[in-house]
């Protein structure tokens, strides 16, 4: 979808709605490879849940266990362990999907709300076009950052194109996620590095605040409203 000051508010409403659920369905059953760490993880080590020191203690416990079964001689008790820590396994991955399904849930609501203004902001851009930015040190360590403060007339969605030139990095992160959905961010090796996100703001004046890592330097950096 090509958006430009001819895009409709109903447009990108729709678009901003298919990122959501697009990064919702990412957090379920639906995304495999996500899910497959889960699965091999939990039902085989189900102790993990509690982190991977008491994980490994539970597992190597239960192995100790096992084995003092089978020496025994049980061969039934050695199968209804087996049984039970399976089943363990499966209980653990089920809680675990469930959670992580809720949490995107309340993620994806979270991104829905319109972000209200921040009264006092300077420098303000009402439709900025290849506008540099400059990089400074994040509060985060190890990063650095770059902001745009967008003065907004109406409520809407705003589409914002951040530019990074000959970006060698491929992390690039939106901070503030209140109304924020990211539609797309990338660029070819030697290429500028795109980064398209959407905005649900409210009348007045909006920083938005993006970073990278430090190790991949600080490339020249533009940012563009792209709507109206």
């Amino acid at each position: 979808m090509k958006i430009d000051a001819h895009t409709t508010q109903e447009q990108l409403l729709k678009l901003s709605e298919q990122v959501l659920r697009r990064d919702l369905l990412q957090s379920t059953p639906l995304n495999l490879r996500f899910f497959l760490r889960y699965l091999i993880l939990f039902i085989l080590f189900p102790g993990m849940v509690f982190g991977f020191k008491a994980g490994m203690g539970i597992t190597l416990a239960f192995c100790a266990v096992l084995v003092g079964i089978l020496f025994w001689g049980s061969e039934a008790a050695s199968a209804l362990a087996i049984y039970s820590w399976l089943s363990a396994g499966l209980l653990v991955l089920l809680l675990v999907t469930i959670g992580v399904i809720r949490k995107a849930w309340r993620e994806r609501e979270l991104r829905r709300r319109y972000r209200p203004a921040t009264p006092g902001l300077r420098h303000a851009q009402r439709a900025p076009k290849n506008y540099a930015l400059r990089w400074r040190k994040s509060d985060t360590e190890g990063y650095l950052s770059t902001s745009l403060v967008l003065q907004v007339p109406q409520r809407g969605i705003y589409a914002v194109l951040l530019t990074l030139k000959q970006y060698e990095g491929a992390q690039l992160i939106t901070q503030g996620r209140q109304g924020t959905s990211l539609v797309h961010a990338g660029g070819g090796k030697g290429q500028d590095f795109n980064a398209l996100a959407l905005y649900r703001l409210e009348p007045g004046l909006h920083e938005l605040v993006w970073a990278i890592p430090a190790a991949a330097g600080a490339p020249e950096a533009e940012a563009s409203l792209l709507n109206a």
